[in-house]
């Protein structure tokens, strides 16, 4: 997803009206409230206005608000839901830190649907600053980016491109979308995540990647990368993926697999002692009826033939 970055030194209360602007005639609702408790926009603002009034460190330009919107690809459409929005919006705030107040409503006004974050510059009660530098900005955009490719690789067109730098500036390069025209190695890596989340164990893992028509390679005994149709290698690391996430699921293949087989065992035990109470019950019926046979046959040796 793009992330920008807007600032804010004061009206709020249109801010936040804007955020909940109607559209289509349905009156909007939170994506996400963090540390605020009104219901209405006039509520929300005079909270983030009363929090900002704690602030410790005065000026009169002031940062007062900062506004960050997160941007999806119109071509990932089918995939965005209300609750892929409200967890992307939870894991912003989770790196973003949970002691500062937040509000995020969603948008679908333009092409592509895209959430708006408003966050109080000051902490929450504290009066203290939340400013980040750019290189701690860069490194969340980096986290949410592989939080997205990890939980949600369906969304293979809202994949951002990180800029080192513009017109020979160290200034960061805005984020771009290559609608529809992911790199080799994105396209690789997006197949892979996709199927290790529906793999059951290593071998599966690397039968579903065949049939996509990879083959694994190793070196040194061990897995290293794949190899495509033309013969090109590419290695994990250089895709990106986390090798160390294929021996976690072999290893959860091989602790469910012990498992199966105690719960077989265990089966198969109580199978043997039903097996053997079957045989003792026969055997003992057997021997009941032998006593009644020898019981029958003591009465007619005494039976002296008379009768009428």
């Amino acid at each position: 997803m793009i992330l920008k970055s807007l600032t804010r030194r004061n009206n709020t209360l249109q801010l936040v009206n804007y955020l909940f602007k109607q559209e289509k005639g349905e009156k909007p609702q939170p994506v996400l409230k963090h540390n605020l408790r009104s219901r209405s926009t006039k509520g929300w603002a005079k909270e983030i206005d009363a929090n900002e009034a704690l602030r410790i460190r005065r000026r009169k330009d002031n940062i007062k608000l900062t506004h960050t919107i997160l941007s999806f690809s119109n071509k990932d459409k089918d995939h965005i839901s209300k609750e892929l929005l409200k967890d992307i919006s939870k894991k912003f705030v989770e790196l973003r830190g949970k002691d500062n107040i937040y509000l995020a409503s969603s948008h679908y006004d333009k092409a592509h649907t895209h959430l708006h974050v408003v966050m109080c510059a000051t902490k929450y009660l504290t009066g203290e600053s939340n400013r980040i530098s750019k290189k701690e900005f860069q490194e969340l955009k980096l986290a949410l980016d592989a939080y997205q490719k990890e939980k949600y690789p369906e969304l293979i067109h809202s994949l951002p491109e990180h800029g080192k730098s513009l017109h020979g500036r160290g200034a960061e390069k805005e984020y771009q979308f290559r609608e529809g025209k992911l790199s080799q190695k994105q396209q690789i890596l997006v197949t892979v995540e996709s199927i290790y989340r529906q793999s059951k164990s290593l071998d599966h893992f690397l039968a579903q990647l065949i049939s996509e028509g990879y083959q694994p390679y190793h070196r040194g005994g061990r897995l290293y990368g794949l190899e495509n149709e033309e013969g090109r290698h590419f290695r994990f690391k250089t895709i990106g993926y986390d090798k160390n996430k294929l021996e976690e699921l072999d290893r959860q293949h091989e602790h469910e697999e012990k498992e199966l087989q105690e719960i077989r065992d265990l089966r198969e035990s109580k199978s043997l002692e039903k097996e053997e109470e079957k045989e003792e019950e026969y055997e003992r019926g057997n021997e009941h009826d032998a006593d009644e046979e020898t019981e029958d046959a003591s009465e007619d040796s005494e039976y002296n033939g008379s009768g009428i």
